[in-house]
């Protein structure tokens, strides 16, 4: 486990969440409220499936919960498009949130791939069967902890690792 405030990308899918919900308020109409509403929760559910991550009692865990939170991101920037071409967010205010969840999106992806090589795992191509799996492993949490925090460490911004 570890203190989720200490990921930038948990901070920008935050304050990320806070611009959608303070843009959100604005609406008009009844559909116009609906569909802020959707935008709400849904930009809420990244940070959140961040923090449970972070409670997480494997690296492998906190990958899944990671690989989650980016494509509820990826909906999250279907939602925004389709806002704005419904007309409920205009292009300004929509061209800045789908530029800072296209950033959140790229962190999310770097720091699963960074997880998941540190697991000695690469995922499997798309369309292939998934493997049989095997009784978990536990591992100590501290242990856990540790791989995590210096995964998170390796990714920069833009969802490259430093290595």
């Amino acid at each position: 486990m570890q203190d989720y405030r200490k990921l930038d990308v948990w901070t920008k899918s935050h304050e990320f969440a806070l611009d959608v919900h303070r843009l959100a308020m604005d609406a008009a109409s009844p559909d116009a409220a609906r569909m802020a509403a959707e935008l709400r929760d849904a930009a809420r559910e990244v940070p959140v499936l961040i923090v449970a991550g972070c409670e997480a009692e494997s690296a492998a865990e906190f990958a899944r919960a990671m690989r989650e939170a980016a494509v509820r991101a990826d909906v999250l920037a279907y939602r925004l498009l389709f806002a704005r071409d419904a007309a409920v967010i205009a292009a300004v205010p929509y061209a800045r949130l789908e530029a800072r969840i296209k950033q959140v999106r790229a962190m999310l992806g770097g720091l699963n791939r960074t997880v998941r090589l540190r697991l000695g795992t690469r995922g499997r191509p798309a369309g292939a069967p998934a493997a049989p799996v095997a009784a978990p492993v536990a591992a100590p949490v501290a242990e856990t902890t540790r791989a995590v925090a210096r995964a998170v460490r390796s990714v920069r911004d833009d969802g490259s690792s430093r290595r």
